[in-house]
């Protein structure tokens, strides 16, 4: 009797950064939560899904893959979570099955990981597309390029792009500014741009212990984030993202050293929560109800 190998669960279509900190952060891929793409082509097919190679390739690229804040991102944990197999914290007045992609053809949309919102979904062609059903009419949009560019940025970022629940506690002090400042902070800092996360709706720069990323996902988040190893990076960057207009957030874990803050214009704001948060301008983003309204006013 003989038995296939043990499918490899390698992330080789991530760079080495990438890697590099997803494995700081603690996240990895688990065989329990994802299948070879010839069992998944089948199951797909049992339940009258399409499955096409994109989709397929978005599982072999990072399915299984925990995603934080907890969950497993793929096609096949998804198929999971959706069929009651998992337990999670799912709301019956939502639908996380197929959804009809916005773009023409509208062709359906797999699930790509389901347990929080904003939800992601995968396109026939691996197009990410982001998704939301809360307070009022569901609306999607496309935003990375494939899963791999999605995990790219993901890895970037601490495992935190956007959410509807902010994290109350950061890995390392981070900056969000409402401005695309992104070149101007890498020029600040040193920085230089990184190819595996500059595509499509983003663009990305690194450098030593400083990572920053432009997003540009309608109605989800557009700006710019920076994460630092030290605060004194961010106080940096928040002078540039300043310079170019908008609102700015920076979160740390301990405060602001007030020669540091000197640097800078009087916060708005400063708050202390389970970290320091501390405002310029009227910073809003997707956990706030008036973003997502003025949103949906723009494009309805």
């Amino acid at each position: 009797m003989t038995t296939s190998p043990p499918r490899s669960l390698a992330l080789d279509a991530l760079s080495p950064l990438a890697r590099e900190r997803l494995a700081w952060l603690g996240l990895h891929r688990d065989a329990a939560w994802t299948v070879a793409r010839a069992e998944l082509a089948q199951r797909l097919r049992a339940m009258g899904w399409p499955c096409a190679d994109a989709v397929l390739d978005a599982e072999d690229a990072v399915g299984g893959l925990a995603h934080p804040p907890d969950g497993h991102l793929g096609v096949a944990a998804s198929l999971r979570y959706v069929r009651g197999e998992a337990p999670w914290q799912r709301d019956d007045l939502q639908d996380y099955g197929l959804e009809r992609d916005p773009r023409p053809p509208h062709e359906p949309l797999l699930p790509l990981w389901v347990p929080h919102d904003p939800r992601l979904w995968t396109g026939q062609d691996g197009r990410i597309v982001h998704g939301s059903h809360i307070d009022g009419p569901g609306y999607l949009t496309p935003t990375f390029e494939d899963a791999p560019h999605y995990v790219e940025v993901l890895a970037l970022l601490d495992g935190f792009v956007v959410a509807f629940m902010r994290p109350l506690v950061l890995p390392r002090p981070r900056l969000e500014a409402s401005s695309f400042a992104g070149e101007a902070i890498a020029a600040e800092l040193g920085l230089t741009s990184f190819a595996p996360a500059t595509r499509g709706v983003t663009r990305a720069w690194v450098g030593p212990g400083v990572h920053a990323v432009e997003l540009d996902l309608p109605g989800f988040k557009q700006g710019t984030d920076v994460v630092s190893d030290t605060a004194e990076g961010l106080v940096l960057a928040a002078a540039r993202a300043l310079d170019a207009s908008g609102t700015l957030r920076l979160t740390s874990l301990e405060p602001l050293d007030r020669d540091l803050l000197a640097e800078l214009p009087v916060p708005t704001s400063h708050e202390r929560l389970m970290s320091h948060v501390y405002t310029w301008g009227k910073h809003g983003d997707y956990s706030d109800l008036r973003y997502r309204r003025r949103h949906r006013e723009r494009v309805s």
